[in-house]
């Protein structure tokens, strides 16, 4: 039964990927090991996640956009290191055999993977037992030449500027607006700001929810904007657990202090919200949306620094990138208001441990 799944779901459909990648892929699935071939003089990057029923996605979502997620989730950490995929491994353990299911998550799996040229070289098919919850773990291979530091988070300087991609945030609404659709928004909001989550979601434009609610599930990992990133970039990381939490790995790594401008993080939502400024309430919602861009995760966009002399470079290698903050001397970080007020900010970002969103 097993190995029957494997060929019908995984190595049959994955097969015309992996024979478009003779030259790193050696060996793929059906033997004891993948073997891999770097080009030469370049580096292996690798990295893994793990994906539980639950926790990471609602046991509803469709099983296309699950696999989609878990491997675009996954090469977002190579986007963040400026590498480009060899391939990945599956393990996949099951409550219990769903081919409907199997169908669709091998689909969204295979759609991504074909996007960015990452053939499936291996992995594992198990029971799960008497556990009921699903639970999928991936891990990337990638490489980049030797002359390529992988953007340490230890690599931030004072003066450098902070810079993200798309939007912040804007899974976080995604998942505000999918916990709200199955009546359980008080799980993931505390009862102090329920009421202006509430009136966010009831604002939101119906094409703006849609992108939320499509962040959120289908996130496009930011493989080319890494690579242009290549000698531009100091440190960088792309953005899973929150802007404000996955920014404090960076100020702790690089020991220093990084300040995220309120003005810069408002024209984000305003080139993509631009009918905010008309509501009556525009300035409550405002505040609403900072707070929750600064918490909020999910987005697997890339946030990075880099010297200001390389502002121009930046730029110009593609759309929706905006400079949102400063690298200084200091710990932590902190959030400088309109009118000058800097406040700290910690304990934002998702913890595994103390929250279980789905």
């Amino acid at each position: 039964m097993e190995f029957d799944l494997i060929h019908r779901y995984f190595k049959t459909p994955f097969g015309a990927l992996l024979q478009a990648n003779p030259d790193t892929v050696l060996f793929g699935i059906g033997d004891d090991c993948a073997r891999l071939q770097l080009s030469p003089g370049h580096h292996l990057f690798t990295s893994t996640d793990t994906l539980v029923e639950g926790v990471h996605f609602f046991s509803d979502d469709p099983a296309h956009a699950v696999g989609w997620k878990a491997l675009a989730c996954n090469l977002s950490d190579l986007a963040a290191c400026g590498a480009s995929p060899l391939g990945f491994t599956l393990n996949l353990s099951l409550p219990a055999v769903n081919e409907h299911w199997l169908a669709g998550f091998s689909a969204g799996l295979l759609e991504v993977a074909t996007r960015f040229t990452c053939p499936l070289v291996g992995g594992d098919t198990t029971s799960a037992g008497t556990n009921a919850l699903k639970t999928l773990s991936i891990t990337v291979f990638g490489q980049a030449p030797a002359s390529h530091q992988g953007f340490n988070r230890a690599h931030a300087s004072v003066g450098e500027e902070i810079w993200v991609s798309g939007t912040p945030g804007l899974a976080r609404l995604g998942l505000l607006l999918q916990y709200q659709k199955r009546g359980r928004l008080e799980r993931i909001c505390h009862a102090s700001e329920l009421p202006q989550v509430k009136a966010l979601l009831a604002a939101m434009p119906a094409h703006l929810q849609e992108r939320a609610v499509g962040q959120l599930g289908m996130p496009v990992p930011r493989l080319e904007l890494g690579l242009q990133l290549r000698g531009l970039a100091s440190a960088c990381l792309d953005l899973s657990d929150g802007l404000s939490g996955d920014l404090a790995h960076i100020a702790k790594a690089s020991g220093v202090a990084t300040v995220l401008f309120q003005a810069s993080l408002e024209s984000i939502w305003g080139n993509l919200w631009p009918e905010l400024d008309q509501h009556a309430e525009a300035a409550d919602l405002l505040k609403t949306l900072l707070a929750q861009t600064l918490k909020g995760g999910d987005d697997f966009e890339l946030c990075w620094t880099a010297q200001p002399k390389h502002r121009d470079a930046i730029q110009f290698t593609g759309h929706g990138l905006s400079c949102v903050g400063i690298v200084e001397a200091g710990s932590g970080v902190a959030l400088q208001e309109r009118g000058g007020l800097r406040t700290s900010l910690s304990g934002l970002s998702y913890n595994h441990f103390a929250e279980s969103p789905f």
